[in-house]
């Protein structure tokens, strides 16, 4: 079966010409990262599709809600890595037939800041970028434009949520 496949999922790719004499700028460096990183987003997008790769299992213990280490493509082809454990605080309670949903999302932090001087002036600068995962607990399912992956439904039984056995998380393609 083939897939369909929109403009949107096809990006035109730029890379940096190198040669002799060249002066390199922070921006060529930048051009050359995003290149690779969006020819792994499309290989991800096209070849395998979005969904939970391994881990990411999904249990409830009391008011908490626990997310075990794994990783998910999500929509726009990002690969979300869980490295620990994560608890999240159950959500309120809801009506007899209430249900939530566990949404992973992939996060980008700013670290190692160092002093940067420019033009008389002293300015903080980032000089690394640590990739993460997020997870956040939704009154329904997300679009797949919002880029998360949903790994659990919970419902409201016995007065506490439980992790839905019965919903059908969507797992990549392998």
């Amino acid at each position: 079966m083939s897939r369909v496949v929109t403009p949107l999922d096809l990006p035109v790719l730029r890379r940096v010409r190198y040669f002799d004499g060249r002066l390199l700028t922070a921006d060529d460096l930048t051009t050359e990262q995003e290149y690779h990183r969006e020819r792994v987003r499309l290989h991800n997008r096209l070849l395998h599709g979005w969904g939970i790769v391994a881990g990411l299992d999904v249990r409830s213990r009391g008011g908490t809600i626990i997310v075990a280490p794994g990783m998910a493509l999500d929509p726009r082809g990002e690969e979300i890595v869980l490295v620990a454990e994560t608890e999240l605080t159950a959500p309120p309670s809801a009506t007899p037939k209430g249900s939530r949903f566990v949404v992973l999302f992939y996060t980008e932090t700013l670290t190692d800041p160092v002093a940067v001087a420019h033009t008389g002036d002293t300015t903080t600068e980032y000089t690394r970028i640590q990739l993460g995962a997020r997870c956040e607990v939704h009154e329904t399912i997300p679009s797949p434009a919002g880029g998360g992956v949903t790994i659990a439904r919970l419902i409201w039984r016995t007065s506490q949520w439980r992790v839905d056995k019965r919903f059908k998380r969507r797992r990549v393609t392998r």
